[in-house]
């Protein structure tokens, strides 16, 4: 190849990423610190727990939380984010915001401890037009008596800049991140405490959710917290919730079937996934779903599904892949 050849498809390359990035590459992202849930669970006299958070992730995953179409660089307080002192924290604050009892272990003191596998964002955009998405996932491990428990987590966000790129700071990374924390909060009481919200405060939640569902642009959050309440009465709605116009509020529903370990929707989340119509993050997400159920008949149908990709290579088999290897 000419070096006259070369510069050229440098150049092309690297006007191509401006156009995609609209002139974002290696934006610093100022990542903030998540409100807290008010849906606190009800109490049982459950005993205090000290959570000791271990980072076992590797070196270049520790440095590099970011990855994808556009190179760009998340910041704590004006430093490089570090993932796992910035979860702990966040899910410390979100567990006794909820009233679960819990402090977090000092340097070298006995207690729960969580493994932070990998904690990232991937982002992609098609072209300067079309929206800049993200997926954020966590690969974690609890540490019990029995053996480790995967803890795992995938969020999808996207946003369309309008009029700067600063527009999708929140929606495509502070509010996933926000969500990764709750939910890795929740799931740490189902295996720690096993601790429900009341029926009185889903149903009240749920009746909000259906008030304004499809009008109120971050009502899929409440769905979420339908997930996270821990109470099996919270199933039903978020079957019909699934169907949703609001593509948010039904991937929040999906993701949530799991998280409540709704395990009498195997075959509607098989269903949801194997659908030839809908767009792929409804699949993904009923995938996702599936992995949560953490059943025998659910890690089968994920061996099945890995089998099937394994040799598939393109974009939507490549993310199919990365959520079935969050729960293998």
């Amino acid at each position: 190849m000419s070096l006259v050849t070369a510069v050229t498809r440098s150049s092309i390359a690297a006007i191509s990423l401006a156009i995609l990035s609209g002139c974002a590459v290696n934006m610093k992202i100022p990542v903030k610190e998540p409100l807290v849930s008010t849906l606190a669970y009800s109490k049982n006299g459950a005993a205090a727990v000290s959570l000791a958070f271990r980072d076992a992730q590797n070196e270049a995953d520790r440095k590099t939380v970011t990855s994808g179409t556009i190179p760009m660089h998340l910041e704590y307080q004006a430093k490089p984010l570090e993932t796992t002192p910035w979860l702990a924290a966040q899910v410390i604050k979100e567990m006794t915001a909820r009233g679960l009892p819990v402090t977090l272990a000092g340097s070298g003191q006995a207690g729960a401890t969580i493994v932070i596998k990998r904690m990232h964002i991937e982002n992609h955009r098609a072209n300067g037009f079309s929206p800049f998405v993200t997926f954020t996932s966590l690969s974690a491990e609890l540490e019990t008596p029995a053996g480790p428990k995967r803890i795992s987590a995938w969020i999808k966000r996207a946003k369309v800049p309008v009029w700067s790129f600063d527009e999708v700071i929140d929606p495509t990374f502070n509010d996933p991140l926000a969500i990764l924390s709750k939910e890795l909060a929740a799931k740490l009481n189902q295996h720690l405490f096993k601790q429900v919200a009341s029926t009185d405060d889903v149903n009240a939640l749920i009746a909000k959710i259906n008030k304004d569902a499809t009008t109120r642009a971050d009502a899929y959050l409440d769905v979420y917290q339908l997930g996270f309440s821990n109470n099996p009465a919270v199933i039903p709605e978020l079957v019909k919730l699934s169907t949703s116009p609001s593509e948010y509020v039904r991937l929040a529903a999906l993701s949530s079937l799991g998280i409540v370990k709704a395990t009498g929707q195997m075959n509607f989340l098989v269903e949801r996934y194997e659908s030839k119509t809908g767009i792929w993050q409804d699949r993904g997400m009923a995938l996702k779903a599936i992995g949560d159920l953490d059943t025998a008949e659910s890690r089968a149908y994920l061996q099945k599904q890995a089998a099937l990709f394994e040799k598939s290579s393109d974009k939507e088999a490549t993310w199919t892949k990365q959520i079935i290897q969050l729960y293998l």
